[in-house]
């Protein structure tokens, strides 16, 4: 029932985001085709679509669930089958009904998607495959655990997990297999993506129970390895085994290599890097904290068994969160240390990864220094009924595990972004991440501080009111104060950084230092287009390191294009230094330029915004006509100006 009732929520969820989605969607299309409306044949196809695609996604989860109940009757162990007239009817009528009906809406669908490039292409089709496939996905996922749980468990297997098994991957497989006919749909990556992430957290869960019942086994006393604890690791590793294969195809074989757009770095770096360090702090705190109770607290156990008893699952915790963190950070590939300076190379999702790790990290000491104002108020209190075990000194070790594991975290990414602001003070300021870093901090602080001084006010004026102010009161108010004290320190800390940032921002400090090499004010509507050989799939993504230097070199903003017929690696394409560009810009100095770099040398080809004909090569040597063509793709740009010209792709 419990599986039934979850499945039926994700089915009503999902069909529910359909509808948001295409609706908000349709409105969206309206509104750009017209300041007051679409015209009505966009209108009714978009409706049309609605209707069809949603009544296609129904007509296929009523089929296969009526599918899944009519085989799970033909697999079910046993002489004779159990007499449910009602459920029976129900399958017969989803069957004899649903299914013809989906059958004809599918095989018109497929004729419009074969005939109509616009209707394989339209967000209804992209929702329709996405939302069909993951209803699939999560249902299947769910008979698959259900069944070989079943297997290796004590308990008895039963057909219709199976069933549910077998349908609903084969209605998966189905939907991947359509939505790929007419055209490569987005919603197909999109379904590799959310199924990386679903495979990711059932093999999670899985693995860390797997880990913790082995560690009870392995650590248990007694003499024989008892049966229940045998069937824990075989149905944890059951859970594993399923999760593992989902992450396995989506992500190893269909996304890992896919181009990391935002949806992939958002992925990795949240669930992944985000999610598995969550993990590891949490777990290591526990640990941490149940041992440091036992030997100095005082535990509410009175044996070392029960007071232990979830320290494997903990452990089990702990590993598998920094085994997801170390992965997903190799994967990011956010480059060596330079050996002479031991810097790293900064690109933006560099920022990314320290600016989260720090937020994790601060969340963490955040919550001890909680905990460090709580036991406090205890203390004045004077009562020793505390929070976490029931002493004072319970609440002592639990701030200290959170500050211990929190405070490293936080203070080693946040000083690398410190000095990262020291060395490149221009590049790193002018960082979106930083930014939303330190408003995003602020905002929740002053948010979360001005929330509990509401709650510790009217907790003081109730038993004010109430003649009962006391003790008691400053008991009552002991979590708000200390989550307010907490909060206000936080505000006043990063407002404190965002300050300083932006008086020290190039946006308020135009003016350049005296020992500054980049070009003075007057070239700042100066545009430099940098095409470039493709580099490596390992240096990407991130800006190109020489769009920065030169940027910082001549005050211009820099866009980079790679060609993507010429690689960096090529003989002749790859000695090119910044040097070089900057040298042979000076007779070209305060005018925007084309920089074309390839085999055949460097070409300078002046440019203006008034039509006027270029001008000849600098230094009188004429620009040598490139032997090939050179299609281009888009690098990262920096300081790249909003509305200028842009170099299609």
């Amino acid at each position: 029932m419990i599986v039934a009732a979850l499945s039926l929520l994700v089915v009503v969820g999902l069909v529910v985001a359909l509808v948001t989605g295409v609706l908000a969607l349709v409105r969206r299309r309206a509104d750009a085709v017209s300041g007051h409306g679409a015209p009505p044949e966009i209108t009714g196809t978009a409706v049309r679509r609605f209707f069809q695609y949603l009544l296609l996604t129904g007509m296929l989860v009523a089929a296969a669930s009526g599918l899944t109940g009519l085989l799970g009757r033909l697999l079910e162990r046993g002489a004779t089958l159990e007499r449910d007239d009602q459920q029976l009817a129900l399958q017969l009528t989803f069957v004899l009904i649903a299914l013809p009906v989906w059958a004809v809406l599918a095989w018109w669908s497929a004729r419009r998607l074969r005939t109509d490039d616009r209707e394989a292409r339209s967000v209804g089709w992209s929702l329709a495959v996405l939302a069909g496939g993951l209803i699939a996905l999560v249902v299947a996922v769910v008979g698959w655990i259900r069944a070989l749980s079943a297997l290796v468990g004590p308990e008895r297997l039963d057909g219709s997990a199976v069933a549910q098994g077998l349908v609903w991957t084969a209605v998966y497989v189905g939907y991947r297999w359509w939505g790929e006919r007419p055209v490569r749909a987005r919603s197909v990556r999109a379904l590799d993506l959310v199924g990386s992430l679903i495979g990711l957290g059932v093999a999670v869960t899985g693995l860390a129970r797997l880990t913790g019942s082995s560690l009870r086994a392995l650590t248990s006393t007694e003499n024989s390895l008892v049966s229940t604890r045998l069937d824990d690791i075989l149905v944890a590793a059951a859970v594993a085994l399923v999760g593992g294969v989902v992450w396995v195809w989506h992500w190893l074989v269909r996304s890992v290599a896919g181009p990391r757009d935002t949806p992939w770095l958002a992925l990795v770096l949240l669930a992944g890097v985000g999610g598995g360090l969550v993990m590891a702090i949490v777990g290591a705190s526990r640990v941490g904290y149940d041992l440091l109770v036992w030997w100095l607290g005082d535990p509410v156990a009175t044996s070392a068994s029960q007071h232990f008893r979830p320290l494997p699952l903990e452990v089990g915790v702990s590993v598998v969160g920094l085994l997801v963190w170390r992965y997903h950070q190799t994967v990011l590939d956010l480059g060596d240390a330079d050996r002479t300076s031991g810097a790293r190379p900064r690109s933006e999702v560099r920022r990314v990864y320290e600016y989260l790790l720090a937020a994790i990290g601060l969340l963490a000491a955040a919550a001890g220094l909680v905990l460090v104002i709580v036991t406090l108020v205890e203390a004045l209190a004077g009562d020793a009924d505390l929070l976490t075990a029931g002493s004072a000194v319970n609440t002592l070790l639990a701030t200290t595990v959170l500050l211990a594991v929190g405070l490293p975290v936080w203070w080693r990414h946040w000083r690398q972004a410190q000095r990262a602001r020291a060395a490149d003070p221009e590049a790193e300021l002018a960082s979106p991440t930083r930014r939303s870093y330190l408003l995003v901090l602020f905002g929740v602080a002053a948010v979360t501080a001005v929330g509990s001084l509401l709650t510790l006010v009217y907790l003081v004026l109730e038993d004010a009111l109430g003649g009962r102010l006391g003790t008691e009161t400053l008991r009552a108010v002991r979590y708000a104060l200390g989550v307010l004290v907490t909060a206000s320190l936080l505000t006043a800390y990063h407002w404190s950084i965002f300050r300083d940032d932006r008086e020290h921002s190039p946006e308020s400090s135009p003016a350049t230092s005296p020992g500054d090499t980049r070009a003075s004010s007057s070239e700042e509507g100066r545009q430099l287009l940098l095409v470039l050989p493709s580099r490596p799939a390992a240096h990407r993504p991130g800006p190109h390191p020489w769009a920065e230097e030169l940027r910082r070199r001549t005050g211009a903003h820099v866009r980079v294009l790679e060609r993507e017929d010429v690689r960096d690696d090529e003989p002749g394409a790859g000695p090119m230094t910044v040097e070089d560009l900057v040298t042979r810009l000076e007779p070209v100095a305060g005018r925007s330029a084309v920089l074309l770099v390839g085999p055949e040398g460097l070409q300078v080809i002046p440019v203006g915004d008034d039509h006027e004909a270029p001008a000849s090569a600098s230094g009188g040597q004429q620009a040598r006509a490139p032997a090939r063509s050179s299609p281009t793709r888009t690098a990262p740009e920096s300081g790249a100006a909003p509305g200028r010209q842009r170099t299609p792709d």
